[in-house]
């Protein structure tokens, strides 16, 4: 662990600096494959049935996406939603 997450733990607790980290990650993923696939923030959002904006924020790390909106992504880009841990599961949305 970095000194500055060791010192975000500290100061937000461990539980909101792993909430934040795995929603930046989600963030970070959805921007690079809508950027592979060559789509715009618009294009996925009418993909998805989601105003732009709701796209924009959850890419900029405003928003914490719901699983209904994570699952509209996910079919809108025709990706699998994959939780991982120890062992890996995945939920096909395809």
């Amino acid at each position: 662990m970095s000194n500055f997450t060791v010192r975000a733990s500290q100061i937000l607790g461990e539980d909101r600096v792993r909430q934040l980290q795995a929603e930046g990650s989600i963030a970070a993923q959805i921007k690079a494959v809508r950027k592979r696939i060559g789509l715009s923030q618009e294009q996925l959002a009418d993909l998805a049935g989601l105003p732009k904006s709701t796209i924009g924020r959850i890419e900029a790390g405003l928003n914490s996406p719901s699983v209904n909106t994570l699952t509209k992504i996910a079919r809108a880009l025709k990706a699998d939603l994959v939780i991982q841990g120890s062992e890996s599961s995945s939920l096909s949305h395809n």
